[in-house]
């Protein structure tokens, strides 16, 4: 004897799943802090020996100092003199050389007749 045995699935009922949202506005009311920098150009002139460092003064990371940032440039001076190096003579020199050279010639002839029948 043999058995024979199926499986079946059978729905019998639903599941439903809904969410939904509400929203509404609140105040709300807190401190904040914020940071800015003022950026301010302080014009030198003034000849340094050598590239100044980057400096604190009143320390800055403290909130009430300054960092000095150095911006420097080079300045080319030029010293003129004037040298005698020396000096160029130019003269005239007049010079009589015989000169001899072949060249072609063109000539043209002209031939004028006349035929008068009168």
């Amino acid at each position: 004897m043999q058995i024979a045995l199926t499986k079946q699935t059978v729905v019998d009922g639903h599941v439903r799943v809904t969410r939904s949202t509400t929203e509404h506005d609140e105040v709300i009311s807190t401190l904040l802090n914020r940071e800015r920098v003022e950026v301010e150009h302080a014009a030198k002139a003034q000849r340094v020996e050598m590239m100044p460092e980057i400096r604190e003064e009143n320390g800055v990371l403290e909130g009430n100092g300054v960092l000095i940032v150095p911006v420097v440039e080079e300045e080319i001076e030029v010293v003129r003199k004037l040298v005698l190096k020396e000096e160029i003579h130019i003269r005239k020199v007049q010079d009589s050389v015989p000169f001899q050279e072949a060249v072609t010639r063109r000539e043209q002839q002209v031939n004028v007749e006349r035929d008068d029948d009168r």
